[in-house]
């Protein structure tokens, strides 16, 4: 699962997540990377797949 998280210093940041993964412990590993968390946006597989069609053409 791609989940995009931004961060309340104006960052943001692409992560490839197992689905098996604990919010919490992803959350630690997030905050670790970048700091403070202010949005997560997590992506569809359908937009996945979208990606990788345009990708490939």
């Amino acid at each position: 699962m791609r989940i995009t998280v931004y961060y309340k210093n104006g960052r943001h940041q692409a992560f490839i997540v197992p689905r098996d993964i604990l919010a919490a412990e992803f959350r630690q590993i997030a905050e670790a990377v970048g700091g403070r968390i202010k949005k997560l946006v997590f992506a569809h597989s359908s937009d996945i797949n979208f990606f990788k069609y345009r990708a490939h053409q």
